[in-house]
């Protein structure tokens, strides 16, 4: 069985380069929100194992991407949210760490930093495939910046 996941990010490259990431390892997208109202909808209907999260995406309805991290934290607790975001100052990303994020990745991120979150999500989640276990090699599109945000 997959583990579904809900993506939030207004970057639809974002989106690409993540959804090729997690599904080489065995994850599937089960919904994709480009803004913070879209996202609590879906996070409700879809019921995802795991979220990513961008701390820049799009505010709507008057939640900002902490208001809706710790919406989701309230809700369900035990699902994993994992930032991507281009934001790396370090206070923004100690406070989501402080609130219970699984990780935070700076985008543009690599192979090499996605190497790390699948070890965690594998940890977590033991029918993933180990990074790379598909025989798929990573595209070169995926391993570079995912473009503007």
């Amino acid at each position: 069985m997959s583990v579904r996941v809900l993506m939030v990010d207004d970057s639809v490259c974002v989106r690409d380069v993540l959804r090729h990431h997690l599904e080489c390892i065995g994850c599937e997208i089960v919904a994709e929100a480009e803004n913070t109202a879209q996202a609590v909808d879906l996070f409700q209907t879809v019921g995802p194992a795991l979220v990513t999260l961008d701390v820049a995406v799009a505010r709507s309805g008057g939640i900002g991407a902490l208001a809706l991290f710790r919406t989701m934290r309230e809700r369900q607790p035990e699902t994993p949210i994992l930032i991507v975001s281009a934001i790396a100052f370090p206070e923004i990303r100690r406070t989501f760490m402080r609130e219970g994020a699984l990780d935070y990745i700076v985008k543009p991120f690599d192979g090499g930093s996605f190497e790390q979150v699948c070890t965690r999500l594998t940890a977590i989640f033991p029918q993933l495939r180990p990074h790379g276990a598909t025989g798929v090699s990573l595209a070169p599109q995926a391993r570079l910046s995912a473009g503007p945000q």
